[in-house]
């Protein structure tokens, strides 16, 4: 895996050539991720890259089984492979799972528990960052925090997943815009199974606090819920919010709730979300 030895290439070509489909594992050897094993080159190690690259020349669907400890950089493969499958490094039924999922036996409803960079250069990346003094903007409004050669956003944001279905998301809905703290705030919204097959979903809740007497991060998860769904279904998926709920310690250390604005936000990742906002008042 770490070597950039291409002997084997010409033997997994003229194997793949015979095949329907290529379920190519790539990633990490178990020992790369562990007790002082750090990377400062995230990308996929030795010449695997080089190999996927020679057995797309074949035209035939091709699945990618990737094996690791970390996030890693896979620009090539994430452009170019259509089927990812993160396998991360699964114990002895691992094998039996992936096949039930590549097989079409099972149907996926995993998330990331971390957010993919797109180039080592971006991290430390992580989906809770705190805001900088020149926010992200859609435009191209030259002084802003950014990247001249990539994006800022990540390859992969925490909390992402696919699934053999589809889900949409609507009609986010707030019970109240003004909450006193003792009150709750009901968080709602609309989930549909617009794909063609059953599955299941983790629908994620994230706040964000406006205006907190010290930096507050730009999301913040503070719910989610996997939730089942047959073809056409569709069901209203219900949070419930406190103050106790938007708690963070201060400049004294004391763990405390403060009156302001917040945003709120709905969604199957911490990227791709419906946004509504309320107040925490006194």
């Amino acid at each position: 895996m770490e070597g950039d030895n291409k002997s084997k290439f010409s033997e997994a070509i003229e194997v793949a050539k015979k095949s329907d489909v290529i379920i190519l594992a790539i990633g990490e050897g178990f020992g790369m991720s562990a007790e002082n094993r750090n990377r400062a080159d995230i990308n996929i190690p030795g010449v695997q890259v080089e190999l996927a690259k020679e057995l797309s020349k074949l035209n035939k669907p091709i699945i990618v089984v990737l094996f690791n400890g970390r996030p890693l950089t896979m620009p090539w493969v994430s452009k170019n492979i259509p089927v990812i499958l993160e396998a991360w490094f699964p114990g002895t039924q691992g094998g039996n799972a992936l096949a039930d999922v590549i097989f079409g036996d099972y149907n996926p409803s995993g998330k990331l528990p971390a957010s993919f960079p797109i180039h080592v250069g971006q991290t430390p990346m992580y989906y809770n960052y705190k805001n900088t003094g020149r926010p992200i903007r859609e435009d191209d409004y030259r002084w802003q925090t950014k990247y001249l050669d990539v994006p800022n956003k990540p390859m992969y944001p925490f909390g992402y997943g696919l699934s053999y279905t589809q889900f949409k998301y609507s009609d986010l809905k707030l019970n109240k815009k003004e909450v006193q703290f003792k009150e709750v705030l009901e968080v709602s919204v609309k989930l549909k199974n617009s794909g063609k097959f059953d599955g299941a979903e983790v629908v994620q809740l994230y706040v964000r606090d406006l205006f907190g007497s010290v930096t507050r991060p730009v999301k913040e998860l503070k719910g989610f819920e996997k939730v089942f769904l047959k073809v056409g279904e569709e069901k209203v998926i219900s949070f419930k919010l406190t103050s106790d709920d938007l708690r963070f310690h201060d400049i004294n250390m004391d763990f405390v709730a403060e009156s302001g604005k917040f945003n709120v936000f709905v969604g199957g990742n911490s990227n791709d979300v419906l946004q509504s906002d309320f107040s925490l008042v006194k």
